[in-house]
């Protein structure tokens, strides 16, 4: 069985992003499974976020594919939804697709600057005291042990 949803969930966020009040739309295939239901199919999710550099609003649409198992007898908490082996109910499976779905730290654009792009540059710990100087390659602490080893035969 197929069927069409549509579930407004405007208060949805993590971190800087948010939905919007455009509900979550999408279809979802119903199929019967031994001792339950799968459930399966794609949401659209429109969401409104803080571009992580420079601050400016981004809007965006995702695309989360569902897939969950519904199951008589399953134990709640567990990787199974419990099912009563009649009424598959999708709000909590629609709520938390959507809620994942929804980018930890947005761009505007992937060459954003942000808004001083001579003192910060984008990436990781790349402030520039001196702006006329050549910018210096930062490597990761972590990975410094790398740069001695020898890999020519």
């Amino acid at each position: 069985m197929t069927v069409e949803v549509e579930q407004s969930l405007p208060d949805l966020e993590v971190i800087a992003t948010r939905s919007t009040d455009v509900p979550v739309t999408g279809e979802l295939t119903i199929e019967s499974i031994e001792r339950g239901v799968s459930v399966t199919g794609f949401l659209t999710v429109h969401w409104v976020g803080d571009c992580r550099r420079c601050l400016e609003s981004v809007p965006g649409i995702e695309r989360p594919f569902v897939d969950e198992i519904f199951q008589i007898g399953a134990e709640p908490g567990g990787d199974l939804i419990p099912f009563d082996g009649e009424t598959v109910v999708l709000d909590q499976v629609i709520r938390d697709t959507a809620l994942a779905s929804l980018p930890l730290s947005p761009l505007c654009r992937p060459d954003c600057a942000g808004p001083d792009p001579e003192r910060y540059r984008p990436g990781i710990g790349e402030r520039v005291g001196d702006p006329d100087a050549p910018p210096e390659p930062q490597g990761d602490p972590r990975w410094a042990a790398l740069s001695d080893l020898d890999l020519t035969d």
